[in-house]
């Protein structure tokens, strides 16, 4: 029998049902799946930091490195260039990005330094010269040269890190560490070979 011969007798049509009816569930299978995917699916912002040159992209709890070297940029041109009249404004900047962990002790350092600015009347000026991300401690090293001028106009000038371990959290950053320091990044690499200078230093004093 011809099939379409077979599709006008009454089981032809109950068959013709029958296949209609499985085609439509496995659509509605697949469409309740990417529904599911869709819906579940952590959105990706991608963004153009004005800082770097490369896209960076933010989820709801993670970002890229690109990402975090802009704000460790960011903040290290904020907190590398106060003057007496900007201090306040550094402060309300950087207040909101701290974590509860660290907002203390940092809002202390931030106050000291505030009163010494203000005091002596001095200036603090930062030229970044390089953003390095280390993803083993997910740390942000910004590296350049600090110079600090006095109420005379005499300026001096040191090498200088800033350090920052930026989290994300519902797409907005969360600074969990801030350190600085003269000199040149700390890296997990030169932390180690300090501790081993370190542990031999003793070691001779010791012995």
């Amino acid at each position: 029998m011809k099939l379409d011969n077979f599709l006008k007798t009454w089981n032809g049509a109950l068959a013709e049902n029958r296949f209609s009816r499985i085609v439509m569930l496995v659509m509605a299978v697949a469409l309740v799946l990417a529904l599911i995917k869709a819906f579940t699916r952590e959105t990706v912002v991608t963004i153009q930091p004005y800082t770097l040159k490369s896209e960076a992209w933010v989820t709801q709890n993670k970002a890229s490195q690109s990402y975090k070297e802009s704000w460790g940029m960011l903040l290290a041109s904020l907190t590398g260039n106060v003057t007496p009249g900007s201090v306040g404004f550094v402060k309300e900047r950087i207040e909101p990005l701290l974590s509860p962990e660290i907002y203390r002790p940092v809002m202390e350092a931030i106050e000291i330094q505030s009163q010494r600015i203000q005091n002596d009347r001095v200036t603090m000026r930062f030229e970044p010269r390089s953003v390095e991300y280390e993803p083993s401690s997910d740390i942000v090293y910004v590296y350049g040269h600090s110079y600090l001028t006095g109420a005379t106009g005499e300026t001096s000038r040191d090498e200088r890190t800033y350090e920052y371990i930026i989290d994300i959290k519902d797409y907005a950053p969360v600074v969990t560490h801030i350190d600085t320091y003269a000199g040149r990044p700390r890296t997990e690499r030169i932390r180690e070979q300090m501790e081993r200078q370190e542990q031999r230093r003793q070691e001779r004093a010791n012995g």
